[in-house]
């Protein structure tokens, strides 16, 4: 045992020096782009880089608050209303992930206020499954519903995949913090079939986890070992280091719960070097904790009280209230076994006042951040006022210069097309004058010619009458190969020129051609 201890130690302060190094890099080359960003202009543009930048930090482990707060501050100056409120979701989540939950809930409740005219609906969508989070973490389970079920209306709504997985998953959890096992098992399953549909396997990975964690809660052990693993084994493929640490945790407490002690601390120990090295002391604290349990179990006592001590300190050091009073209560059986009833009574009265200042502590947090949501709301209100005229005023800009182009541009275009036809007009008038003339004199030379043939060429009657022509149509067309016109052709007949013109519409018809002279060559073919 003290040979294990050792190495975790040692575990810690190598992973240590090794984090400090690459850190210390990495967050000179931040503190470089954050003094680059600050000197430049205000713009949108501008907060979306400290905000990614933020990120970076979060990354790192070390979130740059001076960052966050840049950002802030810069969108009030330019009433930039979504990088406010994507600012404040961001403090929420750093100070939820410093355990500040009512800061968290401040800060993501703003950030929602300050969204309710916008119509960036994913980013609305974030801080409502953000919020979500922090309520449940303050054991706030119907104002996590409340949350969490608008998150899931706004991103089907949205059709945004990614945030109704986020939501179910959500929805679920909060049904195993109020332990309804078979609604937490609805909203997993339909949660899984969605990230199957995705091919997300971190999403997988995680309502597999869960799925298992409901058959453990149902004492369904094989049940939960086949779900367990199966999330195990997507944690190994990935390489997802806490992951796999957290499945271990989890079936260290599966084989707990089936009373094999041996095989649970196994689990439990495989996860303490990937805490330590992700300086994840809520679940180390957790892990070594319930190590210590099962060592009272197979009568290791003295190796018992260390672990639950270490794990005891380290809950201490990040006030993790849920994992103090699993300290104490694992005291308490290990007071109880050696006989020492007076510390096993007070580790209970302990273990009690953590667990009720945990329900107490929740509402007082909830009034809390309710009191800051409403001293806030007014200067929301103000910046939301004062952005919105701005964007008028922007817009109403935007359209008057607009305007003035596009009339310039028409107005530049007429003139243009103007000058350009009157070009083209005086150029080609003449043009057009003597093609026309052409195509007369050619359609003149055409008619003279057929003239000319028609004289030394008699009409072939044989073949004339296989178009059905009547007597009077065959004289009609005779005339017209001469050259006639249809007054000429009136006069000779002894009718009118309108009976002529139905004669040689009727001829037109018969013979399949539209005018006289297809009708001549028409007939000089046959």
């Amino acid at each position: 045992m003290i040979y294990f201890k050792k190495l975790v130690v040692a575990l810690i302060i190598l992973v240590f020096n090794i984090v400090s190094y690459s850190q210390n890099s990495s967050e000179k080359q931040i503190d470089s782009i954050f003094t680059l960003l600050k000197v430049q202009p205000n713009s949108i543009e501008k907060v979306n880089n400290l905000i990614s930048l933020y990120k970076k930090t979060i990354y790192n482990k070390n979130p740059n608050e001076s960052i966050i707060d840049e950002a802030i501050n810069i969108s009030e100056k330019i009433y930039y209303i979504n990088g406010l409120a994507d600012g404040y979701n961001r403090k929420g989540l750093t100070a939820r992930y410093n355990n500040n939950y009512t800061a968290s809930v401040a800060y993501h409740k703003r950030a929602i206020n300050l969204l309710s005219q916008s119509t960036d609906t994913l980013l609305k969508i974030k801080c409502l499954n953000s919020l979500g989070v922090t309520y449940r973490k303050l054991n706030l389970e119907k104002e996590a519903f409340d949350v969490y079920f608008k998150a899931l209306d706004l991103s089907e709504k949205f059709n945004n995949s990614k945030s109704v997985a986020i939501a179910l998953n959500g929805i679920g959890n909060v049904f195993i913090d109020t332990k309804e096992y078979d609604k937490a098992l609805h909203y997993f399953r339909r949660d899984y079939k969605l990230e199957l549909e995705r091919n997300n396997s971190r999403g997988q990975e995680y309502c597999l986890s869960n799925i298992g964690e409901i058959f453990l809660y149902k004492k369904s052990y094989d049940s939960a070992q086949v779900y367990l693993n199966k999330a195990l084994d997507l944690t190994k493929k990935f390489k997802r280091k806490e992951s796999e640490a957290i499945q271990y945790n989890l079936l260290g407490l599966l084989f707990q719960k089936k009373e094999e002690y041996e095989k649970s601390t196994n689990y439990y120990k495989q996860a303490i070097p990937i805490f330590t090295n992700s300086n994840n002391l809520r679940y180390l604290s957790n892990t070594l904790i319930n190590i210590g349990k099962n060592q009272l179990f197979t009568g290791k006592t003295k190796s018992a009280q260390e672990n639950i001590l270490v794990g005891l300190n380290n809950a201490k050091t990040i006030n993790s209230k849920e994992n103090i009073t699993l300290g104490y209560n694992a005291l308490v059986n290990y007071y109880t076994i050696t006989k020492n009833y007076k510390e096993a009574l007070n580790s209970h009265k302990i273990a009690t006042a953590f667990h009720d200042s945990i329900v107490n502590e929740s509402s007082q947090k909830s009034i809390i951040s309710t009191q800051i949501e409403y001293e806030t709301a007014k200067k929301d209100e103000q910046i939301q006022k004062l952005a919105i005229e701005k964007e008028k005023s922007e817009q109403n800009a935007k359209a008057h210069f607009n305007k003035l182009i596009i009339i310039s541009l028409i107005g530049f275009l007429i003139v243009s097309i103007l000058g350009y036809l009157l070009y083209l007009y005086r150029r080609n008038s003449d043009l057009e004058i003597e093609n026309k003339n052409s195509e007369l004199q050619n359609y003149l030379h055409q008619i003279k010619q057929l003239k000319k043939e028609a004289k030394n060429k008699s009409l072939p009657s044989e073949n004339i009458e296989e178009y059905g022509l009547s007597k009077r149509e065959i004289e009609v067309l005779k005339y017209i190969t001469a050259g006639l016109s249809n007054d000429e052709i009136a006069k000779k007949m002894f009718v009118s020129k309108n009976t002529i013109k139905t004669h040689i519409k009727n001829i037109y018809a018969k013979l399949d051609v539209k005018n006289r002279i297809q009708a001549i060559k028409k007939i000089n073919i046959i």
